[in-house]
């Protein structure tokens, strides 16, 4: 006689890779961590898939390869993304294009300010941005903000 073999549980964990990769502890984790939790899923996968085909794996087998899922998932080990020097560079920003300097550029200056600011905060008020994202667009910001300096002293 043949045990029923429970997918349930292994089908919603591989399914749940979806929200999982949305969040910090996955994207901005350690390549290891991530690769080992992208390893268990495509196994988890291969599972399914082999079920579908109908072959029958034991339930032993299901629950090792979810238990390889659940273990790698809580085993993610990213930090939350620290965006306040994307935010300050965005104060800054902000208060500039308040100002008379920048009514006084040339149009295509200001959309192109406008354009880069609306991109910039964008990435900061999005919830899977990862840390090195956060930093390039602080970066970019503020080397805005340079360039307008070296052009008022030249």
């Amino acid at each position: 006689m043949n045990e029923k073999v429970v997918f349930d549980q292994l089908s919603k964990d591989v399914a749940d890779q979806v929200r999982v990769r949305q969040t910090y502890k996955y994207f901005n984790g350690t390549d290891r961590s991530k690769g080992l939790y992208d390893e268990a899923i495509r196994m988890g996968e291969d599972v399914l898939q082999e079920h579908k085909e109908g072959y029958n794996e034991p339930q032993a087998m299901v629950d090792l390869v979810d238990q390889a899922i659940y273990n790698s998932r809580k085993a993610l080990n990213g930090q939350q993304t620290d965006k306040h020097s994307l935010k300050m560079q965005l104060s800054r920003a902000s208060q500039f294009l308040r100002s008379q300097e920048f009514a006084g550029l040339p149009i295509k200056t200001q959309q192109y300010w406008e354009r880069e600011i609306t991109a910039a905060r964008n990435i900061e008020v999005a919830s899977n941005t990862d840390q090195a994202l956060a930093n390039k667009t602080a970066i970019k910001v503020a080397t805005m903000f340079d360039t307008m300096e070296q052009m008022r002293h030249n």
